[in-house]
């Protein structure tokens, strides 16, 4: 008898089962050290574009991690609009799959699994790249995964002032009063993005820009600070990347079809000679993290499925020891 069951679980269910803080960012930096050592399946993410259209595309990415040995696939939709209709930007889904006999082991909302582990990588690369006395954070942003930023970063920095900016004083208003009831941190909103990252230790660029926009100037950041920036267009001083003591990404390959600093790599100013290398070869300890001489360090994520399959796996494991879920029956067949 061949039969294939999957476990469904849906937004509330995920984060009932949710990891701390502390569990996200290790699972997450193991799946960085596998990406590092080349123990990965990782085709760069696809896109589907319907930006003319409606303000937003779906983001496509997919995946295998050889120390859990486990495949998947995430489907994310990126809408800018979508407050309007009382929804995060970013709603998602993500399917696990055992690789061994190719059948589904669950499917769950991804909607809080992208905003945790982009806060998780975040974590881990001010964990490798800043200096370790980094105490004042500028964020400009205040998109879903603002909170899982600086809940990382509160995990592993003795944070003395978080100083938001976005484009809306509402949003920026209520991520401060969430940082402040939630994490207990000392957080204020600014109304200008220079007020935000002038001498903060790590800054970091989570904005939605619909074209390119020059947000964060060169000559406001401290010689010692690291930049880690992650929106999809280019916010980014090209200065500061010109600059750089260490210029480090995610994946070179997929950084090669788009997003932030794309425009610097179409150009051909920004070759991958030119990189220090990828935040899981740091991790692995392929290269080098932060250096006493080092200055200014940039960092760009532009997020990939390994992520969220280490955090995905992770939740499925709770959620069978807690059974909470549903089991769906995919097929049952007495004549396979």
């Amino acid at each position: 008898m061949a039969k294939v069951e999957f476990r469904l679980l849906t937004r509330d269910q995920v984060e009932s089962v949710m990891p701390s803080t502390d569990v996200i960012l290790k699972c997450v930096e193991e799946g960085l050290i596998a990406h590092g050592n080349r123990d990965v399946v990782l085709p760069p993410k696809s896109h589907i574009q319907l930006d003319d259209r409606y303000n937003g595309h779906f983001n496509v990415l997919v995946g295998w991690v050889g120390p859990i040995d486990t495949a998947g696939v995430k489907v994310v939709g990126d809408y800018v609009d979508n407050y309007d209709h009382g929804l995060p930007s970013e709603v998602g889904m993500l399917t696990l799959y055992n690789p061994r006999i190719g059948i589904p082991r669950a499917i769950m909302d991804a909607t809080d699994i992208t905003t945790h582990r982009t806060g998780a990588v975040t974590g881990v690369g001010a964990k490798l790249l800043a200096k370790p006395s980094s105490k004042i954070i500028g964020h400009i942003g205040a998109r879903g995964t603002a909170f899982a930023n600086i809940a990382s970063l509160n995990e592993l920095f003795d944070i003395e002032e978080v100083r938001v900016n976005s484009k809306r004083p509402e949003t920026r208003e209520r991520l401060v009063e969430e940082l402040r009831s939630k994490l207990g941190v000392n957080a204020i909103a600014v109304d200008d993005a220079e007020s935000a990252v002038r001498g903060a230790d790590i800054v970091i660029e989570a904005t939605r820009l619909e074209k390119p926009m020059l947000l964060i100037k060169d000559e406001w950041l401290k010689d010692d600070c690291l930049l880690i920036t992650y929106g999809w267009v280019m916010a980014t001083d090209p200065k500061t990347v010109r600059r750089a003591s260490k210029v480090i990404v995610d994946d070179w390959e997929q950084c090669c079809k788009g997003g932030q600093l794309f425009p610097m790599i179409e150009s051909g100013e920004l070759t991958r000679d030119g990189l220090h290398g990828e935040i899981g070869e740091v991790a692995a300890g392929k290269i080098s993290s932060r250096e006493e001489s080092d200055g200014l360090i940039v960092l760009w994520h532009r997020g990939f499925a390994i992520s969220d399959i280490m955090l995905g796996s992770q939740i499925l494991a709770e959620a069978e020891k807690q059974d909470v879920g549903q089991m769906i029956t995919l097929f049952d067949r007495e004549d396979e």
